[in-house]
């Protein structure tokens, strides 16, 4: 045989062997979900779940998994919590925070930073298919596009679905200028927007509902499917794109990492028409019970697929409830207070893991959305990078109920450290209600100590009574501190050219 065929057919064979072997590997690969919910309370599901709200498949997923009752989203916004659960980064470290806007809005010029590396961006680079089906909210230009930001496909809304509203000719793009103005306007806007929301129309929120896509070739489809997007079919569309999502990726045999963001129960409110009047707890009730619904329709899919037993879930919200809208929102009890608050109300999340190896029962370890980014990479089976810098890998905890490596839990809002928990203890700088409700902002010159072990409504201020313990936790809360370099606010300067 002359040898220059003969290495020819030598590579042939090596490159079907190196295939084969891939697609072995891919077909070995676990896939992850990750289902968020927006402003779902501690008390809508789990152990401390509303009476009048049935949720057997979060009931369920709980069984066969571990929940925790000690995890924490990053944040008590939109914005800067959703960063950090795709960074494993805090977000003073991203710039994904505000001190004076708490979010983005529409027409933003800013987003997420293209040097930010995203924990979809890791999973691309090892051959696993990514999609996102929901809300966003990390710029909302084409240039910060999930599909910018390691996703395959993105069919959601860009924001919240509240944003995209006009009174009297005011709407977001003029509201914050220039900034004197924006208290009267504010007093012009907010009667009506609160009636439009306990009374939800879908033409009166202009939100769009967008697809993008990366195609083989590196270029970009973006196209607006519908403005206003149908908000009551919302839960219905993200969970029937996810499952479609799901099987195109069984059926190429490419492992996936699947972001189902949920834009409910973020006021308005809406559901789907078979939902209307199901639920013992209205709107609010019946909104939960879809979002059960969509829970139920992704497991059934992964069980009727055979891949139930090679598929990790991961349940939890953005944040905590927005109490402002009281039967239009859910319940933080016991904890105290809620959205936009650095009380245990504002940031510990009801949050279920559920997959293979791990072990069922309640945890009451520490853990935190940033950790998501280095435990989902172990249990791949791939290393995190370096920049996932406040991510701790939780997998012995999920397999085998070994204490967490996590032993605190800071709270910022903004760029302001406001609290910070320490193993069973935490410490107030700062405390402040969300959006005038009390309590008023105090800073505190000798900082709170809470039990949150024995007083987890947070009432009681024992810091006099363990004045070693309250110089211990701040000894920590300063190291962090010192550890951490602030990022300039992004969203602060979002209308900035």
């Amino acid at each position: 045989m002359d040898a220059k065929y003969f290495g020819f057919v030598v590579l042939i064979v090596f490159c079907g062997l190196s295939e084969a072997l891939e697609s072995v590997k891919n077909n070995n690969q676990p896939n992850f979900i990750i289902i968020y919910t927006d402003d779902m309370g501690y008390a809508d599901a789990g152990p401390f779940g509303n009476p009048l709200i049935e949720t057997p498949a979060i009931d369920s997923l709980m069984k066969t998994g571990q929940t925790w009752t000690n995890f924490y989203a990053a944040a008590s916004v939109c914005t800067p919590s959703r960063g950090a659960l795709l960074t494993g980064k805090l977000p003073v470290r991203t710039g994904l925070y505000g001190d004076n806007l708490a979010v983005f809005y529409p027409s933003s010029k800013k987003g997420i930073p293209h040097d930010e590396k995203t924990i979809a961006e890791v999973f691309h680079e090892n051959h696993y298919r990514t999609g996102i089906f929901g809300k966003w909210h990390l710029g909302d230009a084409p240039d910060y596009y999930p599909t910018r930001h390691g996703f395959d496909e993105w069919l959601g809304i860009p924001y919240s679905n509240d944003m995209d509203w006009e009174v009297e000719g005011i709407n977001i793009s003029n509201f914050f200028i220039p900034p004197e103005e924006i208290s009267t306007k504010w007093g012009i806007v907010a009667p009506k927007l609160q009636k439009k929301i306990y009374r939800p129309n879908i033409n009166d929120w202009q939100v769009p509902l967008i697809h993008s896509q990366r195609q083989s070739n590196g270029v970009y489809s973006d196209i607006v499917l519908e403005r206003p997007a149908d908000q009551s079919l919302i839960t219905q569309r993200y969970t029937n794109e996810s499952i479609r999502f799901i099987r195109e990726s069984v059926s190429a045999k490419n492992p996936f990492f699947l972001y189902l963001s949920h834009n409910m129960p973020h006021v308005p409110l809406f559901r789907s028409p078979g939902f209307a009047g199901k639920s013992r707890a209205g709107l609010y009730g019946d909104v939960i019970e879809e979002i059960d619904w969509s829970v139920d329709r992704i497991t059934a899919t992964l069980k009727e697929l055979a891949i139930d037993e090679h598929t990790y879930i991961v349940f939890t919200s953005d944040n905590g409830p927005w109490l402002i809208y009281k039967d239009h929102a859910g319940s933080a009890k016991p904890l105290r207070n809620g959205k936009s608050t650095t009380f245990e109300g504002g940031m510990r999340v009801m949050t279920v893991f559920s997959g293979p190896s791990i072990k069922p029962g309640q945890v009451k370890d520490l853990g935190m959305q940033t950790d998501l980014f280095a435990t989902f990479s172990q249990l791949a089976g791939f290393d995190h990078p370096d920049t996932a810098e406040d991510s701790y890998d939780l997998t012995e905890t999920l397999k085998h109920h070994s204490p967490g490596p996590r032993n605190f839990i800071p709270f910022y809002s903004g760029s302001e450290l406001r609290a910070f928990r320490h193993k069973d203890h935490k410490i107030h700088y700062v405390t402040q209600g969300a959006y005038g409700m009390p309590p008023k902002r105090e800073v505190h010159e000798s900082p709170l100590l809470i039990d949150l072990v024995n007083d987890i409504g947070e009432t009681t201020n024992i810091a006099q009574d363990h004045t070693s313990l309250t110089a211990q936790i701040l000894g920590y809360a300063e190291e962090l501190k010192k550890s951490v370099v602030i990022k300039p606010s992004i969203v602060d300067s979002q209308y900035e050219n």
